[in-house]
């Protein structure tokens, strides 16, 4: 391993001079740079008195045929404004930042998922990817309150991987930038947007998403990257798997182990049965190396808070080995839990009651007041939106502090491709969701049926003994006494 790791495929914008070997430097406006890890692409497009810039990648549904340049040169060549550009980008899927620039505005906000994402210092004009590479330029100080000390030093939080809800982070006066926000360069300020879209009929939406999804393969297809594709018994890695099969869609299919499934585990049995109707191959990826100091000080060095899981024995193989090639894209099912009904309730009164339906326990109180304010802000565009509460709550505080994160941390060897991360395709089912009154298994159900109905003859997610007692206390008790016993039982 070597220095290339250092918080690789990401990204910092600051006027201090220090710089890594090796990286890019991208000037962008008075005496403030953009310097990006050499592995983090960077296109670079202007049009009169505007300038985009882009970090990572894109793909444009609606034009298979574009690569990442054709899009940002059509991005900024068709938008008038920062809300226009903005606006533009609605349709498209990926994990990029987009840099908006013209005399009059200067912006810059992420993917849907915030899945390539942002933090900020607001006591100097810094970004980056991470908190950590904010303090590689400059040192803050660690959140030392007692709230936050007690929180992250529970139990819950151990147990439940890191779970975070906040835009605040580990460092005093640096932010993470939500979804559905961008960051005011000129103001220094935090601005939200929501692209809105009109619901008009379930089928329309089924058809339409089906399409982004379809179309989102398409246009991968004319990408340089070793692909490769997890499948599981899951919903999510199966309407994946029909998307990408209904675009010819060439990639190796594996399913690692971590060390601790058994080779006749469900997943493993399923997804092997999927793919011989199709006489492909699933690759098992077993007997992993344990994690080397070297490693885990670079995955530590390039993330806060890094979790070590059963699953970083996987990111470690990707580094390590090049048996799947040398520029891996891995797909995957993420994201897609923003359309799912995470918390048995659509609404809530106040952020008491969040914590609640989180599961929370109830003597941590460190984000009651938080979500408070996000409910009183945002109660009335969410009506106007007609989507629910609680799941814009999921896509805009749970899925950038923890769905991302191991994301973030699976950089330092492969990037990530996931055809759900799309503004239009959150927003169109969470609007059916609440329009017809359904859940994602539902619409899932239909994606699939529209692409291989075959898909559906195999089982989804088929539980043993063990997995229904836990499904049926779950539905019998609440999210709060749900976690209080996974505390117990951890003991």
């Amino acid at each position: 391993m070597d220095n290339n790791l250092l918080f690789r495929r990401q990204f910092v914008l600051t006027n201090r001079k220090k710089r890594i070997e090796s990286w890019q430097e991208i000037p962008i406006f008075d005496d403030y740079k953009i310097y990006a890890h050499p592995n983090l692409q960077v296109v670079d497009k202007t049009s009169g008195d505007k300038r985009a810039i882009m970090l990572g990648y894109t793909i444009d549904p609606d034009n298979p045929e574009f690569l990442d340049e054709d899009i940002v040169n059509h991005l900024i060549t068709y938008s008038l404004s920062a809300d226009d550009f903005i606006n533009n980008t609605g349709s498209l899927t990926g994990r990029w930042i987009f840099f908006y620039i013209s005399d009059t505005e200067k912006i810059v906000f992420s993917d849907p998922a915030t899945a390539r994402s942002i933090y900020y210092s607001d006591d100097e004009l810094m970004l980056g990817t991470n908190p950590n590479i904010i303090n590689y330029y400059k040192r803050h100080q660690q959140d030392l309150s007692e709230d936050y000390s007690e929180y992250i030093s529970s139990k819950y939080y151990s147990i439940n991987e890191y779970e975070w809800y906040s835009d605040k982070t580990c460092l005093e006066q640096v932010y993470k930038l939500k979804p559905n926000h961008y960051y005011d360069l000129n103001r220094k300020s935090v601005e939200r947007f929501w692209t809105d879209l009109d619901y008009n009929s379930y089928k329309e939406t089924i058809d339409r998403v089906t399409e982004l999804l379809v179309n989102s393969f398409k246009s991968l297809k004319n990408r340089d990257y070793d692909y490769i594709q997890s499948l599981t018994a899951g919903f999510d890695s199966r309407v994946v798997y029909a998307a990408s099969s209904a675009a010819s869609f060439e990639s190796k299919f594996f399913l690692s182990t971590m060390n601790v499934l058994p080779l006749n585990h469900p997943d493993i049995v399923i997804a092997r049965d999927i793919l011989n109707d199709s006489n492909k191959d699933l690759v098992i990826i077993d007997d992993l190396a344990d994690l080397s100091p070297e490693f885990i000080n670079f995955y530590k060095e390039n993330i806060d808070h890094s979790r070590i899981l059963p699953k970083t024995l996987t990111i470690q193989h990707f580094l390590s080995n090049n048996d799947f090639g040398n520029n891996i894209m891995q797909i995957t099912g993420n994201y897609s839990a923003v359309i799912k009904d995470n918390y048995k309730k659509n609404t809530a009164k106040d952020g008491a009651e969040i914590s609640k339906l989180i599961g929370i326990p109830k003597k941590y109180k460190i984000f009651d007041k938080e979500f408070d304010q996000w409910i009183w802000e945002n109660k009335d565009m969410i009506e106007e939106a007609q989507v629910y509460m609680m799941d814009l709550f999921y896509w805009e505080h749970r899925l950038p502090n923890w769905g991302t994160n191991f994301i973030a941390n699976q950089d330092i060897a492969i990037d990530e491709f996931s055809p759900f991360n799309n503004r239009e395709f959150f927003i169109r089912l969470m609007k059916a969701r609440r329009a017809e009154n359904i859940d994602y298994q539902k619409m899932f159900t239909d994606i699939i049926n529209k692409l291989d109905p075959e898909l559906m003859t195999h089982p989804i997610n088929p539980m043993g003994t063990k997995g229904k007692i836990q499904d049926y206390i779950k539905d019998h008790v609440s999210k709060r006494t749900w976690e209080q016993i996974k505390i117990m039982l951890k003991k």
